[in-house]
């Protein structure tokens, strides 16, 4: 049986736009982008980030799962598991009839010839990819081109004996999708996860001259590739990272691991020792870039970051506002309880929370609203309306 694997859609984009344009686009958004990313009803203004919302990777993603729907109307379409991180986009495609495995009742073993199959944007892992090609289904592979080109630089540090250090969250589908490509590239690939700059210090004060490495696999050992030894597998190593992290911290960590391998084994062997190459994607660096230009350009009350909130992207563009002003993270327009009250994720808190008073009752209201890179402007659009509303009321 041939391998039936698409990776450029099936040419129906002229079929599905229409329906592409109805469940997403907003002709408010539309119009604000016209009026200089600023819009104005009474005491309010409402003061756009220059890019924001769905990215080229998202916006082909869910293009290619409405033309696979399409494509085979007759056949079940499966998705991996959440095709961004949006609830409202993923509802959406249940509601076309595309099941997703990781809801309750459905099974991956159970799929075979005739069952099609969309992976999403932040690809599988090496693993998961080779069960669905060996059960016979039909792949629809909506992987960003982003991530692909982290997976090529992991997959050369694998083939030239360097460790990959990935700064990435352990739990998010592209960072265990990138290990993957780690260990599968070699025997001897390995990988190593950091969180963040804290846990990169860690790693490079070992680097420096640890020696407990009992102590080491304890913290990391959730994060790291099987079998791996800090004593061996730290001494070559090559940055990388979840393309949707902070791009100022993914630098911060690049040089760290630079310095510290420098101080290990001297400037003049650096080469022999580390390698770091740019990963982070041009459009989450677009959308952090054009918050900051939000915030120097103008005096703002308050900032809305609308997104998942288990969307990396989003978690980072609130934390850039949360430094400067008062900032709320929202998942949708419902969030927006009242004028006075505002159900949100808080940028230091796990949990959502409903905060008092976060509406100023009198007075010129001027605020920032940015959105995450699989946020649809529809969103966008009616949480500009409720805003107005509320301030206005």
């Amino acid at each position: 049986m041939p391998e039936l694997i698409f990776r450029k859609g099936f040419s129906l984009k002229q079929e599905v736009a229409g329906s592409l344009a109805a469940d997403y686009h907003s002709g408010l958004v539309r119009q604000i982008k016209a009026d200089d990313f600023t819009y104005t009803s009474g005491r309010l203004s409402v003061h756009l980030a220059r890019e924001f919302g769905f990215c080229y990777g998202v916006d082909r993603a869910v293009d290619y799962a409405y033309q696979a729907r399409h494509r085979f109307p007759d056949q079940a379409v499966y998705l991996t598991g959440e095709i961004i991180h949006n609830p409202h986009v993923n509802d959406k495609l249940r509601s076309l009839g595309i099941r997703f495995l990781s809801d309750p009742g459905y099974s991956l073993e159970s799929l075979g010839p005739g069952d099609v199959v969309i992976l999403p944007a932040f690809g599988v892992t090496v693993g998961l990819l080779a069960q669905l090609q060996r059960q016979g289904c039909t792949l629809v592979d909506t992987t960003c081109g982003s991530v692909l080109n982290v997976w090529k630089n992991v997959r050369q540090y694998a083939k030239d004996g360097f460790t990959a250090v990935i700064h990435g969250k352990i739990h998010h589908e592209e960072t265990q999708a990138t290990a993957s490509q780690a260990t599968a590239s070699s025997p001897d690939g390995k990988y190593l996860v950091v969180l963040n700059a804290s846990e990169a210090r860690a790693v490079c004060d070992y680097i420096r001259g640890g020696s407990d490495a009992a102590a080491f696999l304890g913290q990391f050992g959730d994060r790291v590739s099987p079998g791996f030894d800090p004593d061996r597998d730290l001494g070559k190593v090559g940055l990388a990272n979840q393309t949707t992290m902070l791009m100022s911290e993914s630098v911060a960590i690049g040089e760290m691991f630079r310095a510290a391998m420098a101080d290990r084994y001297g400037a003049e062997a650096l080469g022999e020792h580390f390698r770091a190459f740019e990963t982070i994607c041009s459009a989450t660096q677009d959308r952090q870039d054009a918050v900051i230009a939000l915030l120097n350009g103008h005096r703002l009350d308050l900032m809305l970051v609308v997104g998942g909130y288990n969307s990396s992207n989003t978690t980072n563009l609130a934390k850039i506002c949360a430094d400067r002003l008062p900032t709320y993270h929202i998942a949708d327009v419902p969030a927006l309880l009242s004028a006075v009250e505002i159900r949100h994720r808080p940028v230091k808190g796990p949990a959502e929370a409903v905060t008092r008073g976060w509406l100023p009752g009198s007075g010129p209201l001027a605020v920032g609203m940015t959105a995450g890179a699989s946020t649809p402007d529809y969103i966008v659009g009616q949480v500009v309306e409720r805003l107005s509303a509320l301030a206005n009321g």
